[in-house]
């Protein structure tokens, strides 16, 4: 859960387990964020391995 604090000045991000517990509460500023997006993979695509 992420809520909105101080007019987007800061942010409190909650993490949870699986079974909704929490875990961790922290608080941060917007330049410590970064969103990410997830998109589904699509059920044709084989699973591959990365390296770096």
């Amino acid at each position: 859960m992420v809520e909105l604090l101080a007019d987007g000045a800061a942010f409190e991000v909650e993490f949870s387990d699986r079974n909704g517990r929490t875990y961790e509460s922290v608080g941060l500023h917007p330049e410590q964020i970064m969103v990410l997006y997830f998109e589904p993979a699509s059920p044709d695509r084989k699973p591959e391995m990365v390296t770096a």
